[in-house]
């Protein structure tokens, strides 16, 4: 399965120490050259972590015309995020932004967020429950809409 993800699920998934989540799930994730950047310039919790997974490859989108030409829309992490997919046949994009996510939906891709990760963590017997989770992505400032939590919740049976 080919992934391509933005920078916000690996910056949730670091926050709450999983990580690692994303190997057992998918082996490799694909992050641009704007992510990378973006997430190891920042001072935010588990740039480390994210610099040393060997399973998030860092992958340069050869179209700059088009990542130009999105950045009307999309921030460049966005808009390198969906020239990457499109260049790899991506499979799956890990994206949370709402503006991004439909943009990706109407380009063709299936979209999952940081919740949905959780989700199938938990459906693959990876975690035993997500909400402990999500409470302490909201206790690290993470934004995750109340109706979106309530919807995961429900799909986990918890």
């Amino acid at each position: 399965m080919i992934v391509v993800s933005n920078s916000t699920v690996l910056i949730g998934l670091a926050r709450i120490n999983k990580l690692e989540l994303l190997n057992k799930l998918f082996s490799i994730v694909y992050i641009p050259d704007a992510v990378f950047n973006e997430l190891t310039q920042a001072k935010k919790t588990g740039v480390s972590d994210i610099k040393n997974a060997s399973y998030l490859e860092r992958k340069s989108p050869k179209d700059k015309k088009e990542v130009a030409f999105l950045l009307g829309n999309l921030d460049i992490g966005e808009a390198e995020v969906l020239v990457l997919s499109k260049e790899l046949n991506a499979d799956l994009v890990l994206v949370d932004e709402e503006k991004a996510r439909k943009v990706v939906v109407i380009a063709g891709f299936e979209v999952m967020g940081l919740m949905g990760v959780l989700l199938m963590a938990k459906r693959y017997g990876l975690l035993r429950s997500i909400k402990p989770l999500i409470e302490e992505l909201k206790k690290k400032k993470f934004r995750v809409s109340e109706d979106i939590i309530a919807e995961i919740l429900k799909s986990a049976g918890e």
